[in-house]
């Protein structure tokens, strides 16, 4: 069975990401999949089935459910055809770690007078998201500190493993590969090393990085370099050349192949869409 490992693309002003929701039960199912991220979705309007780490959860509107960092979830809505309306919300872990630096070590329990807290804070980004305010971000990223607050002061607990009973037992070396290209996808890494680092053969490594996380390592390492080289351009100011060799690409060429592969644009066509968006 296989688990896919998602990245999830930040705006890089904000230590966290909001996606409103509002699309038809169908198109709200996904696969078994885990990020880095804590996850928190709240519903406005309509019911949505989840199961986290093997357990059965439904929530209807005003409730939310919550995953830890690397939890396995997935979801599904009972009705196929009726629009359902719920807002995302994806906060870093590593953010974190400037703030509590065993933050490998904890997870994250909700208990119900802290549960009645952040629902309200959820509750205001939803006003916020919904509002026509320029300057939003400003609102947004405040109920972000708010929730990790909170979540730090209230709700830390020791950490279990997190992860079903019929995972693979060498599931830990996809996380292993994952963190360490996290804070060093700007050196020179290769499959080989990789593979060394883990202790296994490169074509089984190959192999294996593919199943766990739905992609291959190339695919995987160049999407992270993208990411970054992207937000620098958007949020720094760098230009292609400087964000392509910040970033680990070999050249520029390189930098503009694989984002003309992932985006179909170049990274300045990407930028000046972005801009316009905003």
């Amino acid at each position: 069975m296989t688990y896919i490992y998602e990245v999830v693309k930040y705006d890089g002003s904000l230590p966290g990401k909001v996606l409103m929701q509002d699309k038809p039960g169908w198109r709200c199912n996904t696969f078994l999949h885990w990020h880095k991220e804590l996850e928190f979705v709240y519903m406005i309007d309509g019911v949505l089935d989840a199961k986290i780490s093997g357990e059965n959860i439904q929530i209807k509107s005003g409730d939310f459910y919550f995953c830890n960092s690397e939890e396995i979830h997935i979801t599904a809505a009972p009705d196929k055809n009726k629009v359902i309306k719920y807002i995302v919300v994806l906060l870093s872990k590593e953010y974190m770690r400037s703030f509590f630096e065993e933050i490998d070590r904890i997870e994250f329990k909700i208990k119900a007078e802290s549960r009645v807290k952040i629902s309200e804070m959820l509750k205001k980004l939803v006003s916020i998201m919904e509002s026509d305010d320029e300057y939003r971000l400003l609102n947004v990223n405040a109920v972000f500190m708010d929730i990790y607050h909170l979540l730090l002061s209230e709700c830390v607990v020791e950490k279990k493993n997190l992860l079903p009973t019929n995972l693979p037992d060498n599931f830990a070396y996809a996380k292993t590969i994952i963190e360490y290209i996290g804070c060093n996808y700007n050196e020179n890494i290769n499959l080989k090393d990789m593979a060394d680092l883990v202790g296994l053969t490169s074509s089984y490594f190959s192999k294996y990085f593919k199943n766990i996380t739905g992609t291959n390592f190339t695919q995987y390492l160049n999407s992270v370099r993208l990411e970054h080289a992207l937000n620098e351009m958007l949020y720094k100011g760098q230009t292609v050349t400087k964000a392509a060799m910040n970033n680990g690409f070999p050249n520029v060429k390189s930098f503009i192949e694989i984002c003309k592969k992932i985006y179909g644009c170049t990274p300045m066509e990407y930028k000046k869409q972005k801009t316009i968006e905003k």
